[in-house]
């Protein structure tokens, strides 16, 4: 493998955007990275609500939050919650409204281990006012496919399932055939499939991602219909959620009705309903599948 392109000096705009952003949280070091990171340097004319920003320094979580409680140009401040990566990492994270835009602040000791899919790892920097793209993803726009570039024991599965549905449904990446990303499916699916832990973050709040990540990513589709199609196809949603995929698998016109909702609370409903439509079915007809 050759060696990666060294950084590259930002455009003038995205200098301009990461200066601001230093200035806002008033720190010395921070990263931009993930989807905007790519995506404010293909296109920064169309609107990116989003930016996943990475501050250097745990211990600056609680003093930068303070600071912008009282700023005039943020609007809501989250709540800190806690965020792991590699199982080892820990990181304070917290959500801000500025300028109409939600910066997620992610505050870590070292920032090598942040992204696990190469469309995730163009990073600008700060105060160099570079950006690198160690995966060279910039050359071959649109982004098609997406390669996962963590090992699977490495991080928790489901966390992994569900960055990968989220970049096929922002993307248009498809869950099936020869791509990077449908090739990883398996190995995420049965390790998902498999997962169980009595922690915390990595137990009951993992689980509870998952379920908004399929809700999220099927209302993001450019067709929520075929999106569900390929999670039912690929085992997306059999590793976590079997009682679902068999009422989806049943019910011709079923994939189509939870395609048609339009938020978490909408999506559940419909799938609980689902759920409990063919357990009455089967219920009344003696043989069916329990």
């Amino acid at each position: 493998m050759s060696d990666p392109a060294p950084p590259r000096q930002l455009p003038s705009a995205q200098r301009e955007l990461l200066a601001e952003l230093a200035d806002l949280l008033q720190v010395d070091e921070l990263l931009v990275y993930g989807g905007a990171a790519l995506d404010l340097l293909v296109a920064p004319q169309l609107p990116s609500h989003d930016i996943d920003v990475a501050v250097v320094g745990l211990d600056q979580a609680h003093q930068c939050r303070r600071l912008l409680l009282t700023h005039p140009e943020v609007g809501a401040v989250s709540t800190p919650r806690e965020y792991w990566i590699r199982f080892n990492q820990p990181v304070v994270m917290f959500d801000v409204e500025w300028r109409g835009r939600v910066l997620d602040l992610n505050f870590v000791d070292a920032v090598e281990g942040i992204g696990h899919f190469d469309v995730e790892c163009v990073r600008w920097h700060h105060p160099s006012a570079t950006y690198t793209d160690p995966h060279d993803v910039l050359a071959s726009l649109p982004v098609r496919d997406a390669a996962l570039v963590s090992g699977v024991e490495s991080e928790n599965p489901l966390l992994l399932l569900n960055r990968a549905i989220r970049l096929a449904a922002k993307y248009g990446i498809s869950l099936e055939g020869s791509g990077n990303l449908a090739k990883a499916l398996p190995e995420l699916t049965r390790s998902a499939r498999q997962w169980a832990s009595t922690d915390a973050f990595h137990g009951r709040e993992a689980a509870h991602a998952h379920t908004r990540a399929l809700a999220s990513a099927t209302q993001r589709a450019s067709g929520p219909a075929r999106f569900l199609d390929q999670c039912l196809r690929t085992g997306v949603i059999d590793c976590r959620h079997p009682v679902l995929a068999e009422a989806l698998r049943e019910d011709e016109e079923a994939i189509r009705r939870l395609a048609g909702t339009r938020s978490y609370d909408e999506f559940w409903a419909a799938a609980e309903a689902l759920g409990q439509h063919r357990a009455r079915h089967h219920a009344t007809h003696p043989g069916g599948i329990s």
